[in-house]
């Protein structure tokens, strides 16, 4: 028995179906407590406040991470609007 592999242009496709199936289900589910819920909070108030700086988890400066993640965070709410996708496509990505 012979097995052919598939082409090129199979794997794209196959690829391209994986993704589409793994980025359309980020907003299927609520967000998950506590930690999805803060992730999204502090970039939600950055765009709110207008203070890319300094992080902010209602109303008090939030520190415990790096702001990389928040900044991105921040950008994809600010492309697509604030919602789960939004939220969840950076760490996605």
């Amino acid at each position: 028995m012979i097995v052919v592999a598939p082409g090129k242009a199979a794997q794209w496709v196959l690829g391209a179906v994986l993704v589409l199936l793994y980025l359309g289900t980020l907003s299927c589910l609520p967000f998950f407590d506590p930690d999805e819920g803060r992730y999204t909070e502090v970039p939600r108030e950055m765009l709110a406040g207008g203070d890319y700086v300094i992080p902010h988890l209602n109303g008090v400066m939030y520190l415990e991470k790096p702001p990389l993640y928040y900044w991105m965070s921040a950008l994809s709410m600010r492309v697509l609007g604030i919602h789960e996708f939004a939220s969840r496509l950076t760490s996605a990505l």
